[in-house]
């Protein structure tokens, strides 16, 4: 379990390292309103420390639908003109593939007036009127700057916001001093300080990692079911090598982060319907340091290890650091070797996908030039279809909660317009 490889902390610490690879603007925004809404929940007094970071985590999150339905950069124009579409997506995203499907529907209404939510039988009612509010500061704060007053806020007292809600900004910026730490960045220690008191099950750390790989299909859906396949194929092919519990889990989760690193990728570079240039191909390869440095003090050595492994080849003919086969092993060779057949299967805007008679020509060639390990590649070979039947058949089992999302997505947003 992901409880043996990464802690709570660290775990809160690399959600906001992806997010941030997306758009680091976001990621600052959404730092911020989870440093706001921690202080307000302190100020009213009835929460435990580590209820207040359990909403922090949320906060962190709650524009993640953007990513997927808006352009990042210009965040003052969609969350003004259209929210709707970037809570809806936000709410699916959580309710179906993160472990906070209960407090999910606070980002589905976190643009909603007051007066309409006022009523709301739900349990997180109260914390979606502080979330409300503590995004309004954060975004009203960036434009006016000094000239910021929470009487702004106030205005809306009872329309748009929550009436105590107003009121308990009032007394949290007094106590705080929230804005002098929004201005001077000082914020960022307090901000630090409470995610000591996140606390994480098992489940919920799996359940996250699995949310990061997720966050590949926020940019691209294609990639999520690249990686999804990739994790299975390296599954099955760490069984008939007989890897041992360790070993497998290692690989498992090496193959689930290992290209975590493309989300700071443009797309558009990654659809040209041409080949990379030199200077394309080398921004692409960047990919790999960008994960290890992601990756790096959060979960183990062994695991980002394996990771940045994937691109390399056992005859130095790899990258980024053109390990030869002395430097490597056989949960590399497990993770090479599954990440390109599984590539080389997809078609890409500038190549057809290979056939199987193609990808098993090009494991036997990897074989006589040492490209791949020759165990690895020949254990692969033997069972080709097995591996491959097996992989497809849990892959898509994986894939049924984010295809979901997709399907609900409209059917969601056409019953709130």
């Amino acid at each position: 379990m992901a409880v043996e490889y990464i802690t709570s902390r660290n775990m809160v610490d690399l959600i906001y390292e992806t997010l941030r690879l997306m758009n680091k603007p976001m990621a600052h925004h959404c730092m911020r309103v989870s440093y706001i809404m921690a202080k307000m929940l302190e100020t009213y007094g009835t929460y435990e420390k580590y209820e207040i970071a359990d909403f922090m985590v949320l906060a962190l999150l709650h524009d993640i639908g953007a990513y997927k339905t808006d352009d990042v950069r210009k965040q003052l124009t969609f969350e003004a003109k259209n929210p709707l579409p970037h809570s809806v997506y936000g709410y699916l995203f959580l309710k179906y593939l993160s472990p906070l499907d209960e407090q999910s529907k606070m980002v589905l209404y976190h643009h909603t007036d007051y007066s309409k939510t006022k009523d709301m039988d739900y349990r997180y009612r109260f914390e979606l009127e502080v979330l409300k509010v503590a995004e309004s500061v954060d975004v009203w704060h960036r434009s006016f700057g000094e000239k910021f007053d929470c009487k702004m806020i106030h205005k809306y007292a009872g329309t748009k916001y929550d009436p105590e809600v107003c009121s308990l900004l009032d007394e949290a910026v007094e106590q705080y001093d929230i804005f002098t730490k929004l201005t001077d960045h000082t914020y960022r220690e307090a901000y630090s300080e409470s995610l000591d008191y996140v606390l994480l099950s098992d489940d919920e750390k799996e359940k996250y990692l699995k949310m990061l790989m997720y966050c590949t299909g926020l940019k691209d859906e294609q990639a999520v079911s690249e990686t999804i396949a990739t994790v299975y194929v390296c599954r099955e092919l760490g069984r008939k090598l007989k890897l041992s519990e360790l070993d497998k889990n290692e690989v498992y989760y090496a193959a689930l982060l290992h290209d975590i690193g493309m989300l700071a990728i443009p797309l558009e570079l990654l659809n040209v319907p041409r080949a990379f240039t030199d200077e394309e191909k080398n921004l692409i390869k960047t990919h790999v340091e960008i994960m290890e440095k992601t990756l790096e003090k959060k979960l183990s050595k062994e695991i980002i290890k394996v990771a940045a492994a994937h691109h390399e080849r056992f005859d130095g003919n790899g990258y980024p650091r053109g390990l030869k086969a002395s430097g490597m092993g056989q949960k590399e060779a497990i993770l090479q070797i599954s990440e390109q057949v599984v590539n080389s299967m997809e078609p890409k805007p500038y190549r057809t996908a290979h056939t199987k008679e193609e990808i098993v020509n090009d494991l036997n060639n990897g074989i006589i030039s040492g490209k791949y390990e020759a165990i690895v590649a020949d254990t692969f070979l033997k069972h080709y279809d097995e591996i491959m039947d097996k992989a497809k058949e849990k892959a898509d089992l994986a894939l049924v909660t984010h295809q979901k999302l997709l399907r609900n997505y409209k059917q969601v947003y056409t019953s709130l317009v």
